[in-house]
């Protein structure tokens, strides 16, 4: 299936004048991403023409008029003759770079969002290494815990085995005196 082509359209100067005056009207440049052929719609029904026909020639006319200017700020001393279709294709780029800053600030402050969120991830995974570092610590707690219970236990043991040893060396120094005393007694008998 072939598609038959829309014929082709010259733009007059009125429909220029029309054009420019149904985008300053309806500002189709403050439209979304998906939604500018919708934006231009209403403006190409004065106009008798298709949105993205209008859409192209307005912005081939900005071009254009931008391009004037450029060449008439290098030309010095030269009076040029203002239309009103240079008032409003001035407009209509005003528009269009009022629209254009819009979009960049916007961006700009999405790019600058998105930063402040990495950074902020950033600083939240720093903090959970160090928790994860705590957790870590609370872990080894329970065997730390047990190591110092076997320790207190012998030493618990050593104090018992110490004690008895001391009792054990004051019995037999007991012994011994006892011992000492029966010798004498019986050397003085």
């Amino acid at each position: 299936t072939t598609r038959k082509r829309k014929p082709q359209i010259r733009f007059s100067a009125e429909m220029d004048t029309v054009l420019l005056q149904e985008v300053l009207a309806h500002n189709p440049f403050e439209a979304g991403r998906g939604s500018k052929t919708a934006a231009w719609a209403p403006i190409a029904d004065p106009v008798g023409v298709d949105a993205r026909r209008c859409r192209d020639h307005c912005g081939l006319l900005v071009v254009g008029f931008k391009s004037k200017i450029a060449a008439s700020e290098k030309a010095s001393g030269v009076v040029e003759s203002h239309t009103e279709m240079d008032d409003l294709l001035a407009n209509v780029a005003e528009l269009a770079a009022e629209e254009e800053e819009r979009k960049a600030e916007k961006t700009a402050e999405k790019e600058a969002k998105e930063r402040d969120n990495e950074r902020a991830d950033g600083m939240r995974d720093e903090a959970m290494k160090g928790m994860n570092k705590r957790k870590t610590k609370g872990d080894i707690l329970p065997a730390l815990i047990e190591r110092v219970r076997e320790r207190d236990e012998f030493n618990r043991e050593i104090a018992i085995r110490t004690v008895a040893n001391e009792e054990n060396r004051l019995a037999l120094e007991r012994e011994r005196l006892e011992l000492e005393k029966k010798e004498r007694a019986a050397f003085i008998q």
